[in-house]
């Protein structure tokens, strides 16, 4: 794909970044809505939908576009998409939907937050020993395989913490036969074929356009790519939270945050043999505005005195998104 884009015009480059993006989206979108209806046939719980396969689902563009960059050896992109979208889901998407409703945090939001924490704190105080030692940051292949086994780990939890709840939500209008559950099924493969497809043409198009403007990927990545592969994110939350389900939308944000760390990052890691090299701009941007974004969400989470994310705070955050990038942009050309 990046052969066949890397001697086009401008414009169709830009065209087939922006027209993958919303391919990638609906395609994700498409494959969510499938995968919640099928296991609502199977007697699936409704809470464990949105923690595992909506989270997974809401996830997927972030995870086709970082795999198949690390599958071509770009592993930088595949770190600064799964970070950059850490950030840019924390910040813009959730401050964004707080305008359109409160989002409340209780005590499960601070659980999660703190497994947030604790594997971002995994993932960069693996990089500091290789930035002492080699001046240059890395995450080791291995770490990728690790961070992949944390994934049944926390969905396992989840279901734990639900096993108490008996209510299970089954689809009376549609019956379990082999021919309903196989329809779901083939539906589900195409989606997924969609987005390997269009996140093929992403990272290709993505590529490109850096070269063009001289712009590091990593900053690509980070920025524009992210944002698009949170669209799915940015959807789900302004809905919950119009409907007045805030707790919905941070839930998403939040699981979807995890896996970013556990699932993106660790397949993009597992698939880069010589590990993936972590710029100076990781520790002094990134790393640095993840923190930030991580250590205001955790004043509204953690601090007793608010219970919901208002328009007041969803400001703050979407000012803070501002901040991140225009750091990049002033990082890159200055």
């Amino acid at each position: 794909m990046y052969h066949f884009l890397v001697n086009l015009n401008l414009f169709i480059v830009l065209s087939v970044l922006a027209i993958s993006l919303i391919i990638l989206s609906k395609a994700a979108d498409l494959l969510v809505d499938n995968a919640a209806r099928l296991s609502r046939i199977l007697g699936l719980s409704q809470l464990i939908i949105g923690a595992t396969i909506v989270s997974l689902g809401t996830t997927l563009p972030e995870l086709s576009a970082s795999v198949v960059a690390a599958w071509q050896g770009n592993g930088g992109f595949a770190l600064g998409n799964a970070v950059g979208s850490a950030i840019t889901n924390t910040s813009l998407i959730l401050g964004v939907a707080a305008l359109f409703g409160k989002i409340p945090t209780d005590k499960e939001t601070s659980q999660k937050l703190t497994m947030l924490i604790a594997a971002i704190m995994i993932l960069f105080l693996t990089t500091i020993p290789y930035k002492i030692s080699n001046n240059s940051g890395l995450v080791p292949q291995w770490l990728g395989f690790v961070l992949l086994m944390f994934v049944p780990v926390y969905i396992f939890y989840l279901i734990k913490r639900e096993s108490n709840n008996n209510s299970q939500e089954k689809d009376n209008n549609a019956k379990k036969s082999a021919g309903v559950i196989g329809a779901f099924i083939a539906k589900i493969l195409l989606a997924g074929f969609v987005i390997a497809v269009s996140a093929s043409a992403l990272v290709a198009s993505a590529e490109v356009l850096a070269e063009r403007m001289g712009i590091p990927d990593v900053v690509i990545s980070s920025t524009l790519v992210a944002f698009g592969t949170s669209v799915p994110e940015l959807s789900t939350c302004i809905a919950a939270a119009r409907s007045n389900h805030g707790g919905l939308a941070m839930g998403n944000i939040l699981g979807a945050n995890i896996l970013n760390i556990l699932f993106v990052t660790g397949a993009s890691a597992a698939l880069t043999p010589n590990g993936i090299p972590v710029p100076d701009s990781f520790y002094l941007i990134h790393f640095l505005g993840l923190a930030v974004v991580l250590g205001v969400f955790g004043f509204f989470a953690y601090n007793k005195k608010f219970h919901e994310i208002s328009k007041t705070e969803g400001i703050i955050l979407i000012l803070i998104y501002a901040v991140y990038l225009a750091t990049n942009i002033l990082n890159t050309f200055y």
